[in-house]
């Protein structure tokens, strides 16, 4: 045991069983002068008034001392000395496995449970026992001078009435008695409460499974109604067609004026009809799952040339411009050029539709992290706000002057969404009525095959003096690296393996290179020295799912996270490795974890960095160990509310003047608002996080509070 303050004055002597009841007094009085709560205190002296009873009871010249540990964090201690046999059995009774004949042998183990200190030590002289606890957070450190008071409050005090001391004994454990009833009762209650809940729960599932099957039964069946219906009306479909074709090449006799107009209007028909039942048809397969993905090289511009050739003919005699643009940077593209052009194909007569005059635009143009987006503008009548979301359903077509003589088949979109989503793309629309619209295209350059590095020339890029380089082999991983970056200064470029990641490096100096450790199921730790050997001097941050700081660091990284990292801790990182100065460090205390997320990705978003605690106790148990710049406190929480905490916050001679911001949507009462004005907390509602410019105030808080980034 370290140095302690030992209180001799306050020894006591064995020699009669009402020393054992004046040793568990002692001991209560001395723990509610230190400042234990009355849970501890009676604790502390259950174990005193055990261990003494043991002393008194198998041995002789029995004592009872009291100290207090010097270092931080300060224990008292509970020593009880005998001279005696020492203690037979000892290993049988730690291990709860001896039996006494005068009890149930039991006593030490159970004073053992109760400490936070234990220590036993028998010989054939006798026996020491010492336990203790650690005194409670908030609680001023002791001193001599906080010794020497305590002394001189129970040196003189006269010892009280053995009986008087049995009875308060056993008025507290009437009480604990009480308080376990009523928490017996309430686990009961609880207990029944969620039996109920769980058969509500199971009988949900089974309703909700029912209905899940019941769906897929339906969606089944369409599929399949739809199936049979194209093929069944492909057949007289093509009938009809080469039937009129065969009458208006009059191989049969001429026609009139009239019945040369009627069989137009029959293979005009027929073909409209035919267009219907390829789109059913391929919606079809679609949704059953049987569309093959033919995935082939090649590039946009060859692409471009296919479909300008495809759609001149719809051009003439057409008021419209038909121009394609295509970024000089696009790398060739691997997935199902056919479903690519069968979706462009669709946006462009779409277009060509409802657009009187002016110009139709196809770009295609190269995103970061390996995605490539094509944009179909053109300048007809638009699309009303109201109407953007049903355009995408089947067999929607919106009421208008223009649509009424551009008839279609309502497929066309919806159909090529499900295409864009089958390679891995999405299909959105911008549009103003009146002005035109633009449909975006939006798919992965390398479908099935991993992503290929997005280089940038520092030479002709406006982002060459921003890049961080991220070495990452998952696309979903870069995807969110991508997106925690999105309103930062920094540029990300990716690199899917170390090939890419060299050939990125002679092509520019990134401010940052952060490594993932395991690149295609190896450890890629060496190319750090690689890069130092390569006279890089900029920080490396490795992130892997092998949770091992220690050997990123040893191997030369600058610092480490573990996968799966949230956005903002990454941004966080990123900006203080790239600044090389540490952020203001917020504590977010909240057992939400969509609050937490929120508050705290606004927060880094403005350089703090966002610390996260689930609930108060392990936020008490952090600030242990930790100080926060601020704290952001939610008030209802399960295991320790807001109130107790702030509480033990303010008892920390640490945290007295932390600013602490409570951030709750609960409604205060004029009370509890001025409990939190006493303790210097400043109110944040979550209400006011979701109004207009909500993250505004707390910001102001933070500047006031001399914490501003």
């Amino acid at each position: 045991m370290d140095q302690v303050f030992k209180l001799p004055q306050l020894r006591i002597a064995l020699r009669h069983d009402r020393h054992v009841v004046q040793a568990r007094q002692r001991a209560r009085d001395i723990a509610a002068l230190i400042g234990f709560e009355h849970q501890d205190q009676i604790r502390l002296a259950t174990a005193c008034s055990e261990l003494a009873r043991n002393a008194f009871r198998y041995a002789s010249e029995g004592a009872v001392d009291f100290s207090i540990t010097r270092s931080s964090p300060q224990l008292f201690i509970i020593t009880v000395t005998d001279k005696g046999a020492g203690i037979p059995n000892l290993p049988d009774i730690l291990a709860g496995r001896y039996i006494s004949h005068t009890g149930l042998g039991k006593g030490i183990i159970g004073t053992k449970r109760l400490m936070d200190h234990f220590r036993i030590a028998s010989s054939p002289s006798g026996a020491e026992v010492e336990c203790g606890r650690t005194l409670p957070s908030g609680v001023p450190p002791v001193t001599e001078a906080t010794i020497k008071t305590i002394t001189t409050r129970l040196v003189n005090t006269a010892s009280a009435d053995p009986f008087e001391e049995i009875e308060r004994q056993n008025r507290e454990l009437l009480r604990t008695l009480a308080e376990l009833k009523e928490k017996q009762e309430l686990l009961a209650s609880l207990n029944q409460e969620l039996q109920d809940t769980n058969r509500g729960v199971v009988a949900l599932y089974a309703e909700l499974e029912q209905h899940a099957d019941d769906l897929r039964r339906v969606s089944d069946l369409k599929t399949s109604f739809l199936s049979n219906l194209s093929h069944e009306f492909r057949t007289p479909l093509n009938s009809i067609g080469s039937l009129s074709r065969l009458l208006l090449s009059r191989a049969d006799g001429d026609l009139s004026t009239e019945q040369t107009k009627q069989v137009a209007f029959i293979q005009r028909s027929a073909a409209e009809l035919s267009v219907l039942v390829d789109d059913l048809l391929d919606l079809a397969k679609v949704e059953a799952g049987k569309v093959d993905v033919k995935r082939r090289e090649f590039e946009v511009a060859e692409l471009f040339g296919a479909l300008r050739g495809m759609l001149k003919p719809l051009l003439i005699g057409n008021n419209v411009d038909l121009f394609f643009d295509a970024d000089d940077q696009i790398p060739p593209l691997f997935t199902d050029e056919g479903k690519v052009s069968q979706v462009l194909r669709n946006l462009i007569s779409n277009a060509l539709k409802f657009t009187y005059k002016g110009h139709i635009r196809v770009a295609a143009q190269n995103d970061p992290g390996g995605w490539i987006t094509f944009r179909v503008t053109d300048t007809g009548i638009g699309i009303r706000p109201e109407n953007h979301k049903r355009i995408f359903e089947e067999f929607v077509q919106i009421e208008g002057d223009l649509q009424t003589r551009a008839k279609g088949t309502g497929l066309g979109l919806p159909l090529s969404r499900r295409l864009a989503e089958l390679l891995g793309g999405s299909l959105e629309v911008e549009s103003t009525f009146g002005t035109g619209s633009t449909f975006i295209f939006r798919l992965p350059a390398q479908f099935g095959r991993p992503a290929t590095v997005s280089i940038v020339s520092p030479l002709d890029n406006e982002y060459s003096d921003t890049a961080i380089l991220f070495i990452e082999d998952n696309p979903e991983t870069s995807f969110v690296h991508q997106s925690a970056l999105k309103n930062s200064p920094y540029h990300p470029i990716f690199a899917a393996n170390l090939p890419e990641a060299r050939l990125a490096m002679k092509q520019i100096k990134p401010l940052l290179i952060v490594l993932d450790r395991l690149l295609e199921q190896r450890d890629a730790l060496y190319y750090i020295e690689e890069l130092r050997s390569l006279r890089y001097t900029g920080p490396v941050l490795v992130v892997s799912v092998v949770n091992d700081p220690k050997s990123a660091l040893d191997a030369g990284a600058s610092a480490f996270l573990a996968k799966p990292v949230p956005p903002f801790i990454l941004l966080n990182t990123v900006r203080e490795l790239i600044e090389g100065v540490p952020s203001k460090t917020i504590l977010v205390v909240d057992d939400d974890e969509v609050s937490r997320y929120l508050i705290g990705g606004s927060l880094a978003q403005k350089g703090y960095k966002v610390v996260e605690a689930h609930g108060g106790r392990e936020a008490t148990s952090m600030l242990r160990t930790f100080i926060p710049d601020a704290i952001i406190l939610d008030i209802t929480m399960p295991d320790m509310n807001g109130f107790e905490v702030l509480r033990e916050i303010r008892r920390n001679p640490s945290c007295k003047n932390l600013p602490v911001i409570i951030h709750s949507s609960r409604d205060l009462s004029a009370d509890e608002s001025r409990i939190l004005s006493d303790a210097h907390a400043h109110i944040y509602p979550k209400q006011m996080f979701k109004q207009d410019n909500g993250l505004q105030p707390l910001l102001t808080l933070l500047q006031e509070a001399g914490i501003g980034q």
